[in-house]
């Protein structure tokens, strides 16, 4: 998908609300837009599915130019999730994830297996959710019926809007890493919005840090913007702790396994290919000081907390110079 030079200025106003976006996002990948409240995240996201009309620009879709496509059949290609749900309270569960398939005139028996394989998807049990209404489940369990809603005709595309940003910090979690196993299945084409840096960190591909009027002031992997944040804006976003932050994404092997050979071995066990995030919690979580690195079964080395702490201090001083 492109976006060219996408504006929506409304009447009266100073400024464009979105000023002349441009940006391409991969196919299969999520992209998080980030920013102040304000910013235009949203506004440039209900363009896609044009719930808000763009004033000028250009989206294309496959190479096809969105504008030629009428508006249901847009938005039939495309899955919406907001932060409420949307759900229509007076449906059943079962009818509110079966709805676009219905539209789409699906059969009913194929609408009713849709509706068992998404509810099964997002980890309702069909039986039990499914003759339930909104208003008896969860607000967890309202979000993951609003994904599996979206999903149900199997768009490409997703346009996701703070979706979990209405549920405690615990539920939000869950979401998150379930949403996370769900992409690794569906490897759909995922446009998220969320005012939380650290949210778009664990979940995008690529973030887009959008200032006033959807200006994108850097655009770039989170292991990227965490290493080389193109400004001081983008430092305000990160906040405290790059150097923490980055061991989500720096794995264990990055690390010299030669200078750990004297070590003995530890009782757990990573492979290579893990972060130093998820090593660093094994141990802590185990009690221990090292963890052995396996790789094809065979141990190659150890890694320690002080080895891990060392990368931590070390990134925090290239930070402190600005050095790469």
């Amino acid at each position: 998908m492109v976006l060219e030079d996408l504006t929506k200025s409304y009447p009266g106003a100073a400024k464009p609300a979105v000023d002349a976006i441009t940006m391409e996002i991969p196919a299969g990948e999520i992209v998080v837009f980030v920013g102040p409240s304000g910013c235009g995240k949203t506004t440039t996201m209900r363009m896609i599915n044009r719930l808000i009309t763009p004033t000028s620009g250009r989206i294309t879709i496959g190479g096809e130019d969105a504008a030629a496509l009428d508006d249901v059949t847009l938005r039939r290609r495309i899955g919406y999730v907001i932060q409420q749900t949307g759900l229509i309270p007076h449906l059943t569960i079962a009818h509110n994830v079966g709805l676009v398939p219905r539209m789409l005139k699906w059969n009913k028996k194929d609408v009713s297996a849709r509706v068992d394989e998404m509810l099964t998807l997002v980890g309702l049990d069909p039986g039990q959710y499914g003759r339930r209404y909104p208003r008896q489940l969860s607000g967890g369990q309202q979000q993951r019926v609003g994904v599996a809603r979206a999903l149900a005709a199997d768009p490409p595309i997703m346009l996701m809007d703070e979706p979990f940003g209405a549920v405690d910090p615990i539920t939000r979690a869950r979401l998150q890493d379930e949403f996370l196993s769900l992409q690794k299945i569906l490897r759909k084409t995922i446009i998220f919005v969320t005012h939380d840096f650290d949210e778009a960190l664990k979940l995008g591909d690529r973030i887009a840090v959008l200032r006033e009027g959807s200006r994108i002031v850097q655009y770039d992997t989170p292991e990227r913007i965490l290493a080389d944040p193109a400004d001081a804006f983008v430092e305000g976003f990160i906040g405290a702790g790059a150097a923490l932050k980055r061991l989500h994404f720096e794995r264990v092997d990055s690390l010299a396994f030669d200078k750990n050979a004297e070590r003995p071995a530890a009782p757990e066990s990573v492979e290579p290919s893990r972060t130093l995030h998820e090593a660093l919690d094994l141990m802590v979580g185990k009690g221990l000081r090292s963890v052995t690195v396996v790789k094809d079964g065979e141990p190659v080395g150890t890694v320690s907390i002080d080895d891990i702490l060392s990368r931590v201090v070390s990134a925090g001083q290239r930070d402190q110079v600005g050095a790469p």
